[in-house]
């Protein structure tokens, strides 16, 4: 197959606006959500209410209250801001998994709406595109043992260049591009995740690596202070923009 490439990159600077400055309009652009989690408890109810029952029969399955919380909030934000983008009240939509989990609205006449979601520690981070697009952030645990895995998911370089300083915050920086470049193209697990390029710069691999025939451009940067965040998307994309949401 064809080789495609992979663009690694940073946002050193990026700003969050209010959602009140979004205008929910997809041409061209990704649009990056934050919503913090333990802000927002105060609108648990409000998120049960537009919630659909099998929904709110998993959230009641958590063990631990947190975990069931982030996912109530979860469930309530992305209805509300992709309710938004499709002119459709958040509680009437109906979401569906394709391969490898990736999810996607059903009752939506806009078949050109992409979204994916990650969420680590204290924050959820929602990513919207009109092509496709894969997000994932970390909390930077700076007690996590990455030397037990990390020659499992990164290249003889990419652990050589976690090991030169700050070791935590570049294992989950270059963790954070591989997942979101896997969560773009859907591919679900991948068997050989140490051949997906996490160092900066422009890499060319096999398309059947990804089973994708795209080029990526993956840009990374923090979240919150102590979250590293990385989204994927088409190279093609014009405008980036960042919002924090809250009920």
């Amino acid at each position: 197959m064809n080789p495609i490439k992979i663009i690694n990159g940073h946002f050193d600077q990026v700003s969050w606006v209010n959602s009140i400055d979004c205008d929910f309009v997809m041409g061209n652009n990704v649009d990056t959500w934050k919503i913090n989690v333990s802000s927002n408890l105060t609108s648990l109810d409000a998120c049960l209410a537009i919630m659909q029952p099998e929904e709110i029969a998993a959230a009641g399955r958590f063990f631990h209250t947190n975990d069931k919380n982030r996912f109530i909030i979860t469930r309530g934000a992305v209805r509300i801001i992709l309710g938004k983008y499709l002119s459709l009240p958040p509680e009437t939509l109906k979401f569906d998994i394709i391969k490898n989990k990736k999810p996607f609205v059903v009752n939506s006449t806009n078949t050109d709406l992409h979204f994916n979601i990650s969420h680590s520690g204290d924050w959820i981070m929602l990513a919207v595109s009109d092509l496709e697009v894969g997000a994932d952030t970390e909390f930077l645990n700076h007690l996590f043992n990455y030397k037990e895995i990390m020659y499992d998911y990164f290249s003889d370089p990419e652990a050589n260049f976690i090991k030169q300083k700050t070791p935590v915050d570049r294992f989950f920086l270059l963790w954070t591009r591989k997942e979101a470049l896997i969560k773009a193209t859907g591919k679900g697990l991948v068997d050989n995740i140490e051949s997906l390029p996490g160092l900066d710069g422009t890499h060319t691999i096999a398309s059947d690596i990804i089973s994708s025939t795209d080029d990526w451009l993956i840009s990374s940067f923090k979240l919150e202070p102590d979250y590293i965040a990385s989204i994927a998307y088409d190279p093609s994309i014009s405008k980036t923009s960042f919002f924090s949401f809250n009920f």
